[in-house]
């Protein structure tokens, strides 16, 4: 541990510096060699946390877990990776041949979405379609896809799309579109090698294997809608129903209170003063004009004097709107 100067120390010192005793001029060791710095050949690969993000990765992989374990017919487990940003290049040459890559769209969103199968994950899900058991071993080195494996293979990339949508839904809606399928990286660089992504995404384990999705979005194509990423407390838009029922009965048997207005008028202190039984006071409303209706001392409603059933009552002709209000 690194000592700490006592009170009588850092006044001495003080004292040293307003006097002068102390010297503060940096000395002259010559001159600093200055080192460039490639900025475009700088790497970038840094760990982000966008809650955004968060909350469609954990809805997505609850939802693919079930998926492929049914698909699969065995347990599944996700397991999210940490969101990473860097750049476009450095990403697609950590990424190995074959690899079942997606080119797709997340309407109305701008730029290309990348969707990335490991090799094996893509292996297995084609055997278990064609009817295969467990497989131990899987050799994926000088191996491409067939036209059949990828059009199996693209039902499951239908399925992800399905859930990665109701996952998006509650941050941004958006639709997935498909563009196209490549096994080699080269053909699917879709955006500028400068250009910084996001990257996230799974890793699948299976009881013989493990392999990663992963999802690589253009950091431009998020920046319109960066703020609803950030926020740390998404809307849950799913209604439940038994709650929205009780809420209904409570507030439908709430109970307010009703008054008519018949009308108003004027008249001085001294012949308020002077009423007697039997005198009559002039309102302002005719007869013939309609009454109105305060609900909790709002009006609210228009309405006609009259006699039903050997009761007062009022009849509703229309009812008063804001604007009247």
């Amino acid at each position: 541990m690194e000592k700490v100067l006592s009170q009588e120390e850092i006044d001495a010192l003080l004292a040293g510096l307003d006097s002068g005793k102390i010297d503060i001029t940096p000395e002259e060791k010559g001159e600093i060699e200055a080192r460039s710095f490639d900025f475009k050949n700088y790497v970038i690969s840094t760990r982000l946390k966008i809650p955004g993000i968060d909350v469609i990765n954990d809805h997505l992989a609850r939802s693919l877990r079930i998926s492929f374990s049914t698909l699969l017919r065995e347990i599944v487990d996700l397991t999210n990776i940490p969101t990473q940003m860097e750049r476009f290049k450095d990403f697609m040459n950590k990424i190995p041949v074959p690899t079942s890559i997606h080119v797709f769209k997340l309407e109305p969103l701008k730029g290309n979405v990348l969707l990335i199968i490991d090799a094996p994950l893509v292996f297995v899900f084609v055997e278990r379609f064609l009817g295969g058991g467990e497989r131990k071993i899987i050799k994926v080195e000088g191996r491409e896809f067939t036209p059949i494996e990828q059009r199996l293979i693209k039902r499951v990339v239908d399925m992800i799309f399905i859930e990665l949508e109701k996952a998006w839904k509650n941050i941004y809606p958006v639709k997935a579109k498909y563009i196209r399928g490549e096994v080699n990286p080269q053909f699917a660089r879709v955006l500028q090698p400068e250009e910084t992504v996001i990257v996230t995404g799974f890793t699948v384990d299976l009881e013989s294997l493990s392999g990663k999705i992963l999802f690589c979005y253009s950091l431009s194509a998020l920046q319109p809608i960066k703020e609803k990423l950030y926020s740390p407390y998404q809307i849950e838009e799913v209604i439940d129903v038994k709650w929205k029922r009780a809420l209904e009965q409570v507030i439908l048997g709430s109970q307010v209170t009703l008054k008519a207005f018949l009308g108003k008028g004027q008249i001085t202190l001294g012949d308020l003063l002077h009423l007697e039984v039997g005198d009559v006071i002039v309102l302002e409303r005719k007869i013939e004009e309609p009454v109105e209706i305060l609900i909790e001392d709002t009006p609210k409603i228009l309405g006609r004097l009259g006699v039903y059933r050997g009761h007062l009552a009022l009849k509703i002709d229309n009812f008063i709107t804001s604007e009247q209000e």
